[in-house]
């Protein structure tokens, strides 16, 4: 009765311990093990908990060996059943997604060549005849035309070139016409009665393919007078050659500055250039000029004193290729008390600066006033002045003397 009884106790306790051990029962403890720490839910396969208590453990005996429930009999697994692959369903071609293939490349053969762009000059067919001359009121439908031959198709800029005379009211000279589209003619204060060759008026975009006819018309004055010539058209152009009526033109190299040695260089004021020439007296006893009005001709030396009462004019020292350096500008004149009140204006490369001539002691000795200390080079320009004034300015040589 014992034996039995303890049999009975110990397969209860097994079942006991081995539901206890259900998954899903957390907070369950062996009764064996009543003093070791429960088992935490959530520790996973791969956790570090030892021992499991009552699974690993061997129970203690009570009364004799411990006969085990016989273990269910093995299942029989039998031969591994394979998983049915089958066969999968056409796919409906409606439904497939288009896919984007590039097509294959076609060989275009070798690509156009691009033309040269060459500079060109084509001249007027009168280009070599005398100036054409306008003189006429603002609503005179008169015109000075020329005829540019043979401009080629591919022109990507273009300047006209001219020859005025007397185009010296700025803004208001005359009007040029190319194509139907309308450009300033170029007109200067100082070019009274005076030729200025090789004007250049850019004209891109006016340009056509075949003959091109410019036209010179009047401005706005009440008398448009002026005289042109010597009409040319230099222009760029995609093209093989320039055309037969053109001449080629080199490819422009910047000079840089002007290299040589450092030197004192002088004009004299007989080496000039002059507009309103008349207003000028020439002392070539004395070694000047001097702008006036009155009976002065028999102190002019060269028969071109014709006044025209303004005292106004201008005189031009152009000094050319001067080596870069810094220089003091020297003016030459004669002083005497009736010269300008307001001061002789002399101006290099633009910048003016006034000296006065009524010092002295009127003698006819030249005295040399320095304008100023500059750095120059290449091209510089010194001209006398005497369009603002009404007083007499006058003039004997410039220098430019290098500083050492």
């Amino acid at each position: 009765m014992g034996v039995g009884r303890t049999a009975w106790q110990a397969s209860l306790a097994t079942a006991l311990l081995l539901v206890g051990c259900a998954p899903g029962d957390a907070d369950t403890t062996d009764p064996a093990w009543e003093d070791g720490a429960p088992v935490p839910a959530e520790a996973s396969v791969d956790d570090d908990v030892g021992p499991r208590p009552g699974v690993d453990a061997a129970l203690p005996p009570d009364d004799g060996p411990v006969a085990l429930p016989d273990a269910p009999p093995a299942l029989d697994a039998g031969a591994a059943a394979l998983l049915d692959a089958v066969t999968p369903a056409p796919i409906d071609a409606s439904t497939m997604m288009a896919v984007d293939v590039a097509p294959a490349p076609v060989d275009a053969g070798p690509s156009a060549p691009v033309l040269p762009e060459l500079r060109c000059r084509v001249q007027s067919t009168t280009y070599d005849a005398a100036m054409q001359e306008l003189d006429v009121g603002p609503s005179s439908s008169a015109r000075l035309r020329f005829t540019l031959p043979g401009i080629p198709a591919g022109v990507t800029a273009a300047a006209l070139r001219y020859t005025s005379f007397d185009a010296d009211h700025p803004g208001e000279e005359g009007v040029i016409t190319l194509n139907g589209q309308r450009f300033q003619m170029l007109a200067n204060t100082a070019w009274d009665n005076v030729t200025v060759p090789e004007h250049r008026v850019d004209v891109s975009g006016a340009v056509v393919a075949g003959d091109n006819v410019v036209a010179f018309g009047p401005g706005p004055l009440p008398r448009s007078f002026f005289r042109v010539g010597r009409v040319a058209l230099e222009f760029t152009a995609r093209v093989e050659r320039c055309p037969d009526a053109a001449t080629p033109m080199p490819t422009p190299v910047d000079a840089g500055t002007p290299a040589g040695p450092v030197v004192e260089r002088t004009i004299g004021y007989r080496a000039a250039t002059y507009t309103q020439r008349g207003n000028w007296v020439f002392r070539c006893d004395a070694n000047y000029a001097y702008t006036a009005r009155g009976d002065h001709a028999a102190e002019d030396c060269t028969g071109g004193y014709d006044p025209d009462g303004t005292l106004r004019g201008t005189a031009t020292f152009t000094f050319t290729n001067v080596t870069a350096a810094t220089y003091d500008v020297l003016i030459g004149s004669r002083h005497s008390s009736n010269r300008n009140d307001m001061r002789a204006l002399f101006t290099v490369n633009g910048e003016g600066l006034r000296i006065d001539q009524r010092t002295g002691d009127g003698a006819l000795a030249i005295v040399t006033d320095l304008w100023g200390r500059r750095a120059l080079s290449g091209t510089v320009r010194v001209v006398l002045d005497a369009t603002r004034n009404s007083g007499s300015d006058s003039v004997s040589f410039v220098t430019l003397r290098p500083v050492r």
